[in-house]
Formats: C-alpha cells, structure tokens, sequence
C-alpha cells in the first residue's frame, strides 16, 4: 500500500509570541487564552487569559483536540493543570528525522488560531451591536422621560434587602414562602446544602 504525503518545506507562521528566560513559549494570539510550550516539560499548556468560564473551557478543548487530530500532543494525557482553569498535554516525541518537536506545535497552533479568528470578530460584532442595541436604542426600544407614571415602589429588587449572599433570603421574602432550599457543588463529589426558613 502506498501512502502519499504533501509536505510544506519551511513554512511561514505569523504569532505575537515571546520566549521565556528558560526558553519555553508563550503564545497571546487567542482572545480567551494564553498557550505556553515547556520544552523542558515537553507539554502544551491552556490558561484562561482572563476569569475562566465554559468559553474558555470550549476554547482550550478545541484546541487540544484540533493538536492532537494533528498528531503532535497525546490525546491520552490531556488533564487539568496545577494552575487553576488550566488545561494541559503532552508533547509527543518526534521520530520522524529533521522534524523539530517545537516547530511542528507552533506550527499546528498557528492553523488552529486562524482557523478561530473568524469567531474572534464574530463576538467583537456582537459585543459591539449588543452596546449599540443599550445605549442608542431605536424609538420602539425607548421611553422618554415621563412617560411611565411615578409609583411608590417599582422593581422586583426591595430597597431594605440587600440580594447578595443566599438570594433565598429575598425570595422568601419576595414570594411569601416558609422554607427555601439552597444547594452548592464544591466538585470532586463534594457539595453543600442549606435549609432557610422565614420565621415571619
């Protein structure tokens, strides 16, 4: 059986990446996510480039997904890190001759990250057109000052309750209700829960 295969010679990536001190690799071209490659470590590793979130999980996921569908990570060891909302994986070994272990990763993040820059716009428009949408809404979106008559009280927030903490202190209250239940995932199994009654 004969196996045919393309390959690009000395192919040119464009990254905002810098070295460190020791001589890993940080790379900041993501919006969600920083990727740094421990060449000691031999790993690729995910951070949140700001608060972690199920956005950023999705990122760092595709991500290791689309290097290890690339052939230059272990699917196998792909875990969390010691760094909290961090991802990483292992660098796999290169055997084939004149293949650089380094070089082949950047050069499958490069894909991957242009691969995602259609989806970086695609949110800046959105953000953008979401704070159009609240600070110059169209006149079927607005109401002139004196419109809405004044009332006593207005909203669902009472001024003497402060909704921070338990909310089921203020719902109880809010809805006229006896017993509130609240419930906590800690992760790893564990978790919490609390009964509230309101004695009045």
């Amino acid at each position: 059986m004969t196996v045919s295969v393309d390959i690009i010679k000395d192919p040119v990536i464009n990254l905002k990446a810098r070295r460190t001190l020791d001589g890993n690799v940080m790379i900041f071209d993501h919006e969600d996510i920083d990727i740094y490659l421990s060449m000691e470590g031999k790993k690729c590793l995910a951070f949140p480039k700001n608060q972690m979130s199920d956005k950023v999980y999705d990122s760092q996921d595709r991500m290791f997904k689309f290097m290890a569908s690339r052939g230059v990570i272990d699917r196998s060891s792909i875990r969390g890190g010691n760094i909290h909302g961090s991802l990483e994986a292992k660098m796999l070994e290169a055997k084939v001759p004149g293949i650089d272990p380094l070089e082949a990763c950047l050069y499958v993040l490069s894909e991957y990250i242009n691969g995602e820059k259609p989806f970086f716009r695609s949110t800046k428009e959105f953000d953008d057109e979401r704070l159009d949408y609240m600070l110059r809404p169209d006149d079927d979106h607005s109401t002139d000052l004196g419109d809405v008559p004044q009332e006593p009280r207005k909203g669902s927030l009472h001024p003497g309750i402060r909704p921070y903490g338990f909310m089921y202190n203020y719902s109880l209250v809010r809805e006229n209700k006896k017993y509130a239940l609240s419930t906590q995932c800690i992760g790893l199994g564990m978790g919490i829960a609390t009964v509230i009654e309101n004695i009045h």
